[in-house]
């Protein structure tokens, strides 16, 4: 008798989290600006974010262009490292990992992953390229 009323409460519980999840859209399209990397404070990655997204137009672009439509959106700008000067120096890739930040950008809708790339801003902010993995090469964007 116990059990049964646990199970229909349980039962009751499982049904309101699930109408609600329904009836409250959940999807939050807000642009989000974090670091994965965790050797990277917040203020260094607002820093990075801000100028990429301030210095690369194509990224709202992007963005405007997926939600055309009304769909929604959610662009985040991740830092995935931070320079590492240590990194091996016979990589011919040396200098981008040893000086730059690399950020991956996606673009979610609530149902899937609809775009990404990955961005490299210099420690200095000088230089802002796009790494093109289908050509195998990096492309500067900002000067």
């Amino acid at each position: 008798m116990m059990w049964r009323r646990w199970a229909s409460i349980l039962g009751l519980l499982v049904v309101g989290i699930l109408v609600s999840g329904c009836l409250f859209d959940s999807f939050d399209e807000k642009d989000e600006f974090t670091a994965v990397d965790k050797t990277v404070n917040q203020g260094t990655t607002t820093r990075i974010t801000s100028a990429l997204i301030n210095r690369v137009p194509a990224i709202r672009a992007e963005k405007a262009r997926l939600a055309s439509g009304g769909k929604k959106i959610k662009l985040t700008l991740s830092i995935t490292s931070a320079p590492d000067p240590n990194y091996t120096r016979n990589d011919p890739d040396y200098r981008y990992h040893a000086e730059y930040y690399w950020v991956y950008v996606s673009y979610m809708s609530p149902d899937r992953l609809e775009a990404y790339k990955t961005y490299l801003v210099h420690k200095d902010l000088r230089d802002i390229y796009l790494a093109d993995s289908e050509q195998d090469k990096f492309v500067r964007v900002s000067p």
